[in-house]
């Protein structure tokens, strides 16, 4: 059941953030990400309403959300900007490597690593080097220039990190809520953030006709992820499927390679290989 809800989660955020890159390129990425949330935020109330039990706030446990609201729309934000200016097939992995983050800082709180865990770090690491270094073969076959594929693994890396730290606090918040109404509380840290980031920047929110169906099927998707993560958490806290769930790098990749036509180099193949790889190896 866990790993069932892994698998799907990975599906809902590999498609959810294949999507982001249409619409972060027709409204722009801030307003990709706010109407993704809307949508996100109203359909997981609906499905709160079935399956959640009633709110119980308390300080600790908001304070985590707070966190990690902030953290994981920072995250998104980095990612959909990602998505907007450099190749699908670079910001999707590196971006999914998010777990040897959690990994690192937990290990930097107090945690004993095996060797294996070790062993699978160098090959995240080593991975996500590979796909680093293939990043400059799409200045030819997407016609992008040097500082937008520089700008393009910056900006993933940052995504990566902030979402591992997003990640780490939503586990804490778990701790003191049941993990079914930690999400709620998150969504609208998230939501609030990006609203204050639009108007602080004084962006207009903005909404087309041609971006309406494209966000509509990425909030669904995107918050179908959330709750099959919580769901699984809910089962096994120690789960798998948050590590399963990373494998929404190697979806996006995969979709990019067949609809947008992306051409994968062999540096990169060996890398994306090694990364999630590496990712898995971390779980067990």
């Amino acid at each position: 059941m866990v790993t069932l809800l892994g698998i799907l989660s990975a599906l809902s955020f590999g498609i959810g953030d294949f999507l982001a890159r249409f619409s972060s390129r027709e409204v722009g990425f801030k307003n990709s990400l706010f109407w993704m949330l809307v949508v996100g935020a109203l359909f997981y109330l609906i499905l709160f309403s079935i399956f959640g039990e009633g709110l119980n706030p308390n300080s600790i446990g908001l304070s985590n959300s707070f966190l990690s609201g902030i953290l994981i729309m920072f995250g998104l934000l980095c990612l959909y900007r990602g998505l907007q200016i450099g190749p699908v097939s670079i910001v999707a992995p590196i971006t999914a490597i998010n777990p040897l983050f959690v990994f690192l800082i937990r290990f930097a709180l107090g945690s004993e690593p095996s060797l294996l865990q070790w062993l699978s770090t160098f090959i995240v690491i080593s991975g996500a080097i590979f796909v680093s270094f293939s990043a400059n073969s799409f200045q030819e076959s997407l016609g992008l220039t040097k500082k937008q594929i520089k700008d393009s693994v910056i900006i993933s890396f940052m995504a990566s990190i902030t979402l591992a730290l997003g990640l780490i606090f939503s586990q804490e918040a778990t701790n003191t809520l049941n993990p079914l109404e930690t999400v709620i509380y998150i969504r609208f840290f998230s939501l609030l953030g990006i609203a204050f980031i639009i108007l602080f920047t004084k962006n207009k929110i903005t909404l087309t006709k041609k971006a309406i169906p494209i966000l509509f099927f990425q909030g669904i998707l995107e918050t179908s992820g959330y709750f099959c993560l919580v769901f699984a958490y809910a089962f096994d806290k120690a789960s798998i499927a948050v590590v399963i769930s990373s494998g929404f790098g190697l979806v996006t990749v995969v979709l990019a390679r067949l609809i947008l036509k992306e051409q994968i180099s062999k540096l990169q193949s060996v890398g994306i290989i090694l990364t999630f790889l590496g990712v898995f190896g971390l779980a067990i």
